[in-house]
């Protein structure tokens, strides 16, 4: 073999590319690699599947990277993203972070040991846990809470400044009267 043809199957082997069209269906994307090349459906590289599987397909305009055993398109995949002016690195610190295109977002920053997830306008979020969701710390809620069900503390409730344990109503009767406000 020439050389000059082990050098060209080598410098083939990993390529930049642009992502041009997705099947979601099929788990396949079109790469356009060249002006005059474009692969075929070739799949593209998941984090896991298998006992634990990770689904995040590539949006067309992606810039990727392409790996063709010996230059063999037909055979290629793409094993990774690359940051562009189009679209940098969504961080620059030592976070984690998963931004998504609706502009939800995902962030554990270690140096101030913080997990946010923040959703777009009109976004909704849903725990199932059958088996229950335990709290630990002190909780800040802003907005409306609406219970369906029983609501237990082993301490006590306060609300608008009076306690449910420790209240004392004023004007109490015997009888069918009604007592006075709670003080």
């Amino acid at each position: 073999m020439d050389p000059r043809d082990t050098q060209r199957l080598i410098g083939d082997l990993a390529r930049e590319g642009t992502i041009v069209s997705v099947d979601l269906a099929n788990g396949t994307c079109r790469v356009q690699i060249a002006d005059e090349l474009t692969t075929g459906d070739i799949p593209w590289l998941s984090g896991r599947v298998g006992k634990t599987s990770v689904w995040s397909p590539p949006g067309v305009g992606e810039q990727v990277l392409v790996l063709a055993p010996e230059a063999d398109t037909e055979r290629a995949i793409v094993i990774g993203s690359l940051s562009s002016d189009v679209s940098p690195h969504p961080a620059s610190d030592g976070s984690t972070l998963i931004a998504f295109e609706d502009g939800a977002r995902i962030l554990y920053n270690p140096e101030s040991h913080t997990l946010d997830a923040v959703l777009p306008d009109g976004g909704k979020a849903l725990i199932e846990a059958p088996g229950g969701i335990r709290l630990v710390g002190p909780l800040t809620v802003e907005g409306d809470i609406d219970l369906k069900g029983k609501m237990t503390a082993t301490d006590d409730v306060v609300a608008a400044g009076k306690s449910l344990k420790g209240h004392r109503h004023t004007n109490v009767q015997a009888g069918s009267a009604i007592s006075g406000p709670p003080q």
